[in-house]
């Protein structure tokens, strides 16, 4: 669950609310007039907008899971395997 707190807080103590953004990992929730609004670090965007974008791929689960299936066979390469 996220950290709420009301817009007029949020405004009041705003260095307090970006601290807590960056270690919330759901980010900062306010609230002001019966709607909610959302205060994340970027990089946590960044991250969310990456997943969202990946899992639009058709096949990224079954390219995960044959991934995984090869990882536990020991059927994978190293990076030494690839680069020399």
């Amino acid at each position: 669950m996220s950290y709420h707190v009301t817009a007029d807080y949020a405004r009041k103590n705003f260095n307090e609310i970006i601290q807590r953004a960056k270690i919330e990992a759901e980010g900062v929730t306010i609230v002001k007039d019966n709607q909610s609004f959302v205060l994340i670090d970027q990089e946590e965007l960044e991250a969310l907008i990456e997943t969202a974008e990946l899992l639009q791929l058709p096949d990224i689960l079954t390219d995960v899971s044959q991934a995984r299936k090869e990882y536990q066979q020991q059927e994978t390469l190293t990076m030494e395997d690839i680069f020399g």
